[in-house]
């Protein structure tokens, strides 16, 4: 990994990067963290060959989607921005409120779900360094519907009208008659 992540230590924040390490009070510097930069962070690094960096990049984006996630849970909502120093909180700064259900922080969960749904967890954040979170089948058959763990993740969304199991890139049943899928 490179000496200018490691020094600056935003891989030691566990509820997302902040967009700087300036406290000025201002939306766009510490303590915020928004979904764009997130995501730019987490694909170039999960683009990289090496290994130590693609974790780095599935750590990233487990702990983006746990704070999207936790705050989702308690606010049935989610935001255009998150206070990464206070436990993933709505952040603030700026000159206006804070945003409820910007798209921009939807799209990214998704997407990070897309991507890693197969090793997420709803447990605890973690900072680095992290193991590997594994993910194993219980069955050679392909399950009916996603493991727990990313079923957890996905049920407050459960209303999107969804199947978790594209969204986790499990396999589901080729019937278009099962009801269990939408």
């Amino acid at each position: 990994m490179s000496g200018t992540f490691q020094d600056s230590q935003i891989l030691t924040y566990q509820y997302g990067i902040p967009t700087s390490l300036q406290n000025t009070g201002q939306q766009w510097d510490f303590p915020n963290a928004w979904a764009p930069l997130q995501d730019l962070v987490i694909r170039g690094l999960a683009k990289s060959p090496s290994p130590q960096a693609q974790e780095v990049a599935f750590q990233l984006a487990q702990n983006w989607v746990r704070t999207n996630f936790e705050v989702y849970s308690r606010d049935s909502a989610m935001y255009e921005k998150y206070d990464i120093s206070n436990g993933g909180q709505p952040g603030g700064g700026g000159e206006y409120e804070v945003q409820e259900g910007f798209g921009w922080t939807n799209g990214v969960v998704l997407m990070l779900l897309e991507r890693y749904g197969d090793r997420l967890s709803s447990g605890s954040q973690t900072s680095f360094p992290a193991a590997p979170l594994p993910y194993s089948c219980p069955s050679a058959q392909p399950p009916a519907r996603p493991p727990a763990t990313v079923m957890g993740l996905l049920a407050p969304w459960a209303s999107l009208n969804f199947c978790p199991c594209v969204i986790s890139g499990l396999s589901h049943p080729s019937s278009s008659t099962s009801t269990e899928h939408r």
